[in-house]
């Protein structure tokens, strides 16, 4: 495949790395990880730069939809910022894959030009996964009603719409799609303390009778079982975009772990000089570049028109075990300091392991690839 970047999307990334080192030095980082909380300034300069734009069609007031800037963008945030990541990629996800996948003209002319100018941003509720108690609706006659819970939302702080897949009460195997705003009547959110991606407000939503209108159901309801091509690109798209943040998490803790490789001398040479430390850099590139290969072979597919979400559960069942072995690893090769506060190590550490747990059990991810291979 070829690995050369188009123009655009070259400008597109320096932008973002522009953007990220002037905004999000890694003091700065530190400090709103410590505090959880993103000055409302960076988030308003962050929406300035105009990326929405590429998550939607230009008959809505996008730029037209570009998997592969979507995929480059998430990358080049998360190694350094994953929080800003996880915003832009659930908001990207919601707007291709959810209202323009399976929304209604109607919720399509309402949201997707707010998302294309970054004035709304989405949370995912997703209910097949363990953290999920769950969130049941069922049919009255004013529209739906759901009731339920789900443990950990990411991302719930800077939304105003809830994307939320429950189940239906009288048939637990069909399931549907609801847009809920945060602030609904019998929405509560509870914000939870986290090892990771603490600036994001991840936290927990419990539903007691939330009544919504009718339009608010996206799609129809159907049979998880039973994968169509929609609910297969659906799950894809959101593989694809989890998968381009753990590639550029594993990057940013590589990145990390090899400046201060490079700087630190004993015995008159940089540690990193070491063959047991020059090993694990080796694996590390290899299986990040490897990573990156099957992120941008999915994209391609995924802006060509064509099935991409096996090679999306692909990207994600490698990128995933990437950034969980270069958080370990960067923590590892710094040693001593790798364990305090003092040093960024630890931040690595910890929102690898924050975005290892919230992805979607690996069963299901060899379930879709062993599906691919006839098994």
């Amino acid at each position: 495949m070829d690995e050369k970047l188009s123009r655009e999307h070259e400008m597109v990334v320096d932008a973002v790395r522009h953007w990220v080192k002037k905004e999000c030095p890694r003091m700065e980082a530190m400090a709103w990880d410590e505090s959880g909380q993103i000055p409302s300034e960076v988030l308003k300069t962050f929406k300035a730069l105009d990326l929405w734009a590429m998550g939607v069609d230009e008959q809505y007031g996008g730029t037209g939809l570009d998997w592969t800037g979507i995929t480059l963008v998430s990358e080049a945030l998360s190694e350094m910022e994953p929080t800003l990541a996880g915003m832009f990629v659930t908001d990207m996800w919601g707007a291709a894959a959810i209202l323009a996948g399976m929304g209604t003209e109607e919720q399509k002319t309402s949201l997707l030009p707010q998302l294309a100018e970054g004035k709304i941003s989405l949370a995912r509720v997703q209910a097949n996964t363990s953290l999920v108690e769950g969130i049941e609706f069922r049919e009255d006659q004013d529209g739906w009603v759901l009731n339920g819970n789900c443990k950990h939302v990411n991302n719930v702080k800077l939304a105003q719409v809830l994307v939320v897949q429950a189940v239906a009460e009288s048939d637990p195997d069909t399931a549907a799609q609801f847009l809920v705003p945060v602030t609904g009547k019998g929405v509560t959110i509870t914000l939870l303390e986290t090892l990771g991606y603490r600036n994001g407000g991840p936290g927990s939503v419990y539903m007691e009778n939330v009544s919504l209108p009718h339009n608010a159901l996206v799609g129809n309801p159907g049979k998880p079982g039973k994968v169509s091509k929609t609910a297969a690109r659906v799950q894809g798209a959101w593989d694809l975009l989890t998968a381009a943040q753990a590639v550029g998490m594993a990057q940013g803790a590589m990145s990390y772990a090899l400046e201060h490789a490079k700087g630190r001398i004993q015995f008159d040479q940089p540690i990193g000089r070491f063959p047991a430390l020059r090993e694990k850099f080796v694996d590390l590139s290899a299986m990040i570049r490897a990573s990156r290969l099957l992120v941008r072979t999915a994209a391609a597919l995924a802006d060509a028109g064509q099935n991409f979400h096996t090679q999306a559960a692909q990207a994600l069942l490698v990128a995933s075990s990437t950034a969980e072995k270069a958080g370990l690893e960067v923590v590892q090769i710094l040693g001593g300091y790798g364990y305090t506060l003092e040093y960024d190590a630890q931040r690595y550490f910890r929102n690898a392991m924050q975005l290892v747990c919230s992805v979607m059990e690996k069963s299901s991810l060899h379930k879709t690839i062993g599906y691919a291979l006839g098994l």
